[in-house]
This record gives structure tokens, C-alpha cells and sequence, in this order.
């Protein structure tokens, strides 16, 4: 189709040989992988392809279209994984299927790298980097595990709940790894009722540097 809107409309610099990402799949690596590639195909509206929401049609003309796109799509994800993981899913005709086989193979395999994560959060310290390389460090750390730990989309209060306290926990990985000289900046933060988010912190200590 030529409509730029539509999901079966494929540019002139669509190529299907062409990775989505720098940073090819590897049996370590499927959370930021999987967000990179999500983030790419939405941007090129063919996220449909690989979450169900574009079904495969049963008739034409849009038969034809959804088969050109589904082919474009496979040949990206195929070519934006490690040579041995390619082979594992080439004869694997849907887009849809690829997805979800690969989700399946490499999603389960966190322990070690939440492990891993953890570990560099509790050794993190600011010592002689600026607030804000410090605090880019444990937000890129932050960030990594909770896409390990995606909450319910669910407005129960139990989730409420959690949300906070994990905020709360952010905050106290921020402020227990800064230098001593933040000391009495830090006490103030922590006797504020309600408990500062993390990004208010960080932003009036930048204040302070």
C-alpha cells in the first residue's frame, strides 16, 4: 500500500537484510534486545506483526499485503540474532511465531543476570564520578532489572503498593552510594515525609555539587 499510515506500507529503505539492532541476540541478552527490537518495529508501525494485533488475513487484496510485511519482518528478526539462534528459527514462516518462539528459549534464562545486577547495585558508588554519571550508572542498572520484573497492568492496591516500595528501594540504592559529603544533604532528603522520588533527589543534589 502506498498509505505511510498503514502497517502494510513498507518504505523504499525497508531492506530485509538489514538488522534492527546493533547488538545481535545472544542467549544473555533478551531483555534489552527484545525492548530494542519492540521500540524499532512500533517506530516503523509493524509491531502488530509480532504481538497477534495483525492476524494473518484470510482473504485478498490485504492477503498479499500481510505476506510481503510478515516476510519483511521475519527476515529482520532472523537477521538481528547471532548466527547460531538464526538457524534455530529460518524455517519459521510467521513473524508472530519467531517472536514468541524466541521469547520462550531466552526470557526464562534471567536468574544469573538479575544476579549479576543486584550485585553491581550494592557495590555501586559514586567515589569520584559526577552525580549524574553515578546516577545514569544505577538508572541504566534500575532500568535493566525491572524489565526483568514487569508488573501486573493491574490498579489493584497491592500493586500500588509495590510500585512504592520499589521506588522507595530505588531511592535508597541512590542515596546510600553517594559520597560522604552529600552526608547532610541525604539526612534531609531522608526526613522528608512523603519519601522524595528518586528524580527530585537527584535533582536537588545537583544542586548541591
Amino acid at each position: 500500500t502506498s498509505d505511510p499510515s498503514s502497517p502494510y506500507h513498507l518504505h523504499s529503505s525497508n531492506q530485509p537484510a538489514n538488522p534492527l539492532v546493533t547488538q545481535l541476540l545472544t542467549d544473555n541478552n533478551y531483555p534489552t534486545w527484545s525492548r530494542t527490537i519492540t521500540m524499532d518495529l512500533e517506530a516503523k508501525n509493524k509491531l502488530g506483526f509480532i504481538n497477534g494485533t495483525i492476524p494473518k488475513p484470510t482473504t485478498e487484496p490485504t492477503l498479499s499485503a500481510w505476506t510481503r510485511c510478515n516476510s519483511m519482518v521475519t527476515s529482520w528478526l532472523i537477521h538481528s540474532t547471532s548466527p547460531p539462534i538464526a538457524n534455530s528459527i529460518l524455517w519459521i514462516n510467521e513473524a508472530r511465531a519467531i517472536w514468541v518462539d524466541l521469547h520462550d528459549c531466552f526470557s526464562q534464562k534471567n536468574a544469573p543476570r538479575i544476579f549479576e545486577i543486584h550485585r553491581a547495585i550494592a557495590n555501586l558508588a559514586q567515589e569520584t564520578n559526577s552525580i549524574s554519571t553515578y546516577y545514569t550508572t544505577l538508572k541504566a542498572l534500575r532500568d535493566e532489572l525491572s524489565s526483568y520484573r514487569s508488573l501486573l497492568n493491574c490498579t489493584c492496591t497491592g500493586t500500588s503498593t509495590l510500585t512504592n516500595f520499589f521506588d522507595e528501594d530505588y531511592l535508597m540504592d541512590f542515596l546510600q552510594g553517594l559520597n560522604e559529603s552529600y552526608a547532610s544533604v541525604r539526612s534531609q532528603l531522608l526526613l522528608m515525609d512523603p519519601l522524595p522520588s528518586v528524580n527530585k533527589a537527584y535533582s536537588l543534589l545537583l544542586q548541591e555539587e
